[in-house]
């Protein structure tokens, strides 16, 4: 079923981004027929309906008679309109219920949406189901700001919640007999008769409404329309006294620091410097926990596995071993120390009740790369891994939105062995700015990336709706078993594959299967990326591995005596490159195979032409390193 819905409200009511709440990505701009009038308007599906939102512009009053409220009320009247939805601030109601009353005059099925709710609660109490009683239509509390309701607002509209409502203005006696005239003589209903009164409808005979304002105001001293507008005014201070109570209650800490954590102006900080925060942990408790591990490693095993595949079957065991090994180091190295570590982080975000703020607060700013806030989640999992980064793209509904998110996230979000094994690497031949520089980059592309989808991926709307928990000091344990049941994907997953992958590899390496690409793809590393022509192994095994890719470029650097220009173009190419043989794997299930193959070659071409313009770059001595 189809319902078109028309959104009207007082400017500053967060009326524009209730209607971004509501209908999320996909707005598309237009321009009243016959007028540079603008309005937004998008569909989404909810509840098995078609919902085809009109977000008319802001506007006071309908008793003026500017173009822009004349093309309101036009808007309001369309025949083809199902439901009006009335946005009201809940923290100023009075001239929000003046503009409900405007409208229930008019006839028209409406629905009143108290936004704001959230903010108004921690001042006042709001008699909701009174208000419901004296307007006959349903009043539905919600919060544009942080999501609250929005949901409830949508079943209502579906569902056909909408009423006529049999409401009067309590007018003046002489109003009223002025108003009966009007139906009398015009022949119209009782919201039109009171907009002729008040000069807006442009159908009326102005002998007849002239006679009456004159008579009216030899009377009253004022034109009709002033104490029309004054006898709603008077109605809607009468309906406020009796259904809003002011709190006498102070704010907690808790609430305290929830609004400014959800404020732009202050929640935008707060994030960086969580992320900012983030990193600077990641890589530095993860750094000392791998070596850590390692020294053990070396210590207590050794070559004794690679001894053992030598003591077996001779080379062909030690081959098949290097590789057990060497995956057995890169897991014990990089799941422990990164990954373990960047769940515990993202535990205690969770648990504390930030996350869903930061999705509330980046929620707006997603929409431009046709995403909701909600993507940040999966975006900040693949710092850790982007193995399970593609399995949280199932909180997604849309598979526009999933293949948008992949992309970002493949092409554009570096897991942890990238980063630390980019810092050790890029930062130690080429310094640690160049690290700055590839995450800049990075950054640059990620928005360029969602953008470009955006614009060009068929529309498939959708909406966010989520709830705020309070904000509380997380539990050890739930942290603990967040972090646990989060790596078992990775062992599942990605560690199978990584094992064979190595093994493969090895074999590779030993019967020197790699070298025939060496020479051939010579005009790539060469050429375009001026880099040594061996460094293509590296490229190849990174399909399987990076840490292994780079652990290789050490050697291939040391042997080939590469500069520091070049392990700036290695570092930017293997941060864009396609991903890891499990991130293929997870994404094959998550976007199918015409969409993974696209991703992955999507990111080895995005990543072969921003190397090669840097290559450039350093070639005529425009940067240096």
């Amino acid at each position: 079923m189809k319902f078109q819905i028309a959104l009207i409200g007082q400017p500053n009511v967060g009326k524009s981004t209730l209607f971004s709440r509501l209908t999320g990505v996909g707005v598309i701009s237009s321009n009243y027929p016959g007028t540079t009038v603008e309005f937004d308007e998008a569909t989404v599906t909810y509840g098995g309906n078609e919902l085809h939102f009109h977000d008319l512009p802001g506007t006071y009053s309908l008793s003026t008679t500017s173009s822009d409220e004349d093309v309101v009320i036009k808007m309001l009247r369309d025949a083809d309109n199902d439901v009006i939805v009335v946005v009201a601030d809940s923290t100023d109601l009075e001239p929000s219920l003046v503009l409900s009353m405007e409208v229930l005059e008019l006839g028209l099925p409406t629905i009143i949406a108290l936004n704001k709710y959230d903010l108004s609660m921690k001042r006042m109490t709001i008699d909701v189901e009174k208000l419901e009683k004296i307007f006959g239509v349903p009043v539905i509390p919600v919060s544009s700001r942080n999501g609250d309701g929005i949901s409830d607002l949508l079943d209502a509209i579906s569902s056909g919640k909408a009423k006529i409502s049999d409401y009067r203005v309590m007018y003046d006696d002489h109003i009223v007999e002025a108003i009966d005239k009007v139906m009398e003589t015009h022949h119209v209903n009782r919201g039109k008769a009171i907009k002729i009164l008040e000069g807006i409808d442009d159908d009326s005979d102005p002998f007849i409404i002239g006679d009456i304002d004159r008579e009216f105001t030899k009377i009253h001293g004022d034109h009709i329309g002033v104490h029309i507008a004054r006898d709603r005014y008077g109605d809607a201070h009468v309906i406020v006294m009796e259904t809003v109570h002011r709190s006498t209650k102070n704010l907690t800490r808790s609430e305290k620091i929830s609004d400014i954590t959800i404020e732009p102006s202050t929640g935008i900080p707060i994030l960086i410097g969580i992320l900012v925060l983030t990193f600077i942990t990641l890589i530095g408790l993860g750094g000392i926990i791998a070596e850590w591990i390692d020294h053990l490693y070396t210590t207590f095993v050794g070559t004794a596995l690679i001894d053992l595949g030598g003591n077996i079957a001779g080379d062909i065991g030690k081959a098949l071993m290097s590789g057990i090994d060497s995956s057995i180091q890169a897991i014990l190295g990089l799941v422990i120390p990164y990954i373990m570590v960047f769940y515990i982080i993202l535990g205690i975000l969770e648990d504390t009740g930030y996350l869903p703020r930061a999705v509330v607060l980046l929620d707006r700013f997603m929409h431009h790369f046709g995403l909701h806030g909600n993507a940040f989640i999966p975006i900040m999992v693949g710092f850790g891994c982007n193995v399970p980064a593609i399995l949280a793209t199932r909180m997604i509904r849309s598979k526009r939105e999933r293949i948008i998110l992949c992309s970002m996230i493949c092409m554009a979000v570096p897991c942890s062995a990238q980063i630390a094994i980019m810092t050790g690497v890029t930062g130690k031949f080429a310094g640690i700015e160049w690290v700055l520089v590839i995450l800049a980059i990075l950054t640059v592309l990620m928005v360029s990336i969602g953008i470009v989808l955006n614009k060009t991926l068929k529309l498939e709307p959708s909406n966010l709706a989520i709830e705020l928990p309070e904000l509380q000091v997380p539990r050890v344990m739930n942290v603990i078993n967040k972090m646990w049941m989060r790596s078992k994907d990775f062992f599942a997953i990605a560690v199978p594959l990584l094992i064979i992958g190595s093994i493969i590899v090895e074999l590779c390496i030993y019967y020197n299967l790699l070298d025939v690409f060496v020479e051939p793809m010579s005009w790539l590393t060469v050429d375009m990326l001026g880099l040594p022509a061996v460094t293509i192994i590296c490229f190849i095994v990174g399909v399987v591995r990076k840490e292994m890719s780079y652990g290789m470029l050490v050697i291939v650097g040391a042997i080939t005596e590469m500069d520091p220009s070049q392990f700036v173009v290695y570092g930017i190419i293997m941060s864009i490159y396609m991903p890891c043989i499990a991130t293929i794997a997870v994404m094959r299930d998550e976007l199918g195979w015409k969409n993974t193959l696209a991703v992955c070659l999507s990111s080895v071409t995005i990543a072969v032409l921003v190397g090669t313009l840097v290559n450039q770059l350093f070639n005529i001595g425009f940067i240096t390193a």
